[in-house]
């Protein structure tokens, strides 16, 4: 029992013609020709960054990735170590702003209780308190023109 060879049924009406893929295509050779390896460290980054191989590519691409988020992660641990530092130096100056204040606050009262004795303290020594004052204005006085007009 032969078989006949299978063929495909086409709608079309048309016949075929032409070329077919297989004729298209072209011959397949064998190249002896050894290719040059980059010598130079600065070669060998172009030939990274430019790509000659997909698998090189994405090797490029882990890497420049893989130090980028590295760069990401110091920086961030850098600025969080920076603000915890400046936190602390803002309690502590929180901290002196409030025993400052403090002070300020005993004195005035130590100020005040000195200020409400004074009286009693100037009978005791004999004072009097005084009736009027006094105050002399001397803003239109001029001693070189007084003695000037004295001696004419």
């Amino acid at each position: 029992m032969s078989a006949s060879p299978r063929t495909a049924r086409t709608r079309s009406s048309a016949p075929r013609s032409g070329p077919t893929a297989a004729q298209s295509r072209p011959e397949l050779r064998v190249s002896t020709e050894k290719t040059q390896h980059p010598v130079t460290f600065h070669e060998r980054i172009r030939q990274a960054v430019t790509g000659d191989s997909p698998r090189r590519m994405r090797v490029f691409h882990f890497v420049c990735a893989l130090v980028f988020l590295a760069a990401s992660l110091v920086g961030s641990l850098v600025l969080r170590t920076q603000m915890v530092e400046d936190s602390f130096a803002i309690t502590e100056t929180q901290q002196s702003i409030g025993r400052l204040t403090q002070d300020i606050q005993e004195r005035q009262t130590k100020l005040d209780s000195l200020q409400a004795s004074l009286p009693n303290k100037a009978q005791k020594l004999g004072m009097v308190p005084g009736t009027d004052s006094l105050t002399i204005d001397l803003d239109g006085y001029d001693a070189a023109g007084n003695a000037a007009k004295g001696n004419k």
